[in-house]
């Protein structure tokens, strides 16, 4: 089956990344009072999906009939911060605890058997009230190897799975026993 999808992805600073996912992200940290989120960066990278394939009536029905789709990514000690875009529309910035996640490789998941992709599936994200999984997109390559690990490090350190020094790094201010 082919991919709906090309994805590339690139590990860099924030103030590489695209300015207007940067400028979505400055204000979710600000207005979350996050503190210095971006200097306790454990990963930051961005993500450019290119669709190969026509979307389909349920991908349409669905709200999801995208050409394009960028998505930045922020890991911290204690938080996902993310931003994306569709097409040239504005973009949408949120925020979760690493530790009210779960994380799984798309490619050992049912799914892949469907639609054949890269990426994670991360479990715990809340939307309008309700908690479901929301796709993150990963391009093939030493970038994306290296952000899916770290995500994936992070996650299980927040659940105490992680080296000591990895929790501890999220402990005070900015963990969500403190707000």
């Amino acid at each position: 089956m082919k991919q709906q999808w090309e994805r590339e992805t690139r590990v860099c600073p924030t103030i590489g990344l695209s300015t207007d996912l940067l400028e979505a992200l400055r204000a979710t940290i600000q207005d979350h009072e996050m503190g210095p989120a971006e200097a306790q960066a454990l990963v930051c990278c961005e993500t450019v999906s290119r669709r190969t394939a026509k979307a389909g009536l349920f991908m349409k029905m669905a709200g999801a009939a995208a050409k394009t789709m960028t998505q930045a990514v922020i890991v911290t000690p204690t938080r996902l911060v993310w931003a994306q875009r569709e097409d040239d529309g504005e973009p949408h910035a949120h925020w979760e605890w690493l530790a009210q996640l779960d994380v799984r490789d798309y490619e050992k998941g049912p799914e892949a058997g469907l639609i054949p992709d890269h990426g994670l599936q991360i479990h715990g994200i809340e939307s309008q009230g309700s908690v479901g999984t929301l796709f993150f997109g990963f391009g093939e390559g030493p970038d994306a190897d290296h952000a899916r690990r770290v995500l994936k490090d992070a996650i299980r350190a927040a659940h105490g799975e992680g080296p000591a020094a990895d929790r501890d790094a999220g402990a005070g201010a900015d963990s969500p026993a403190t707000g």
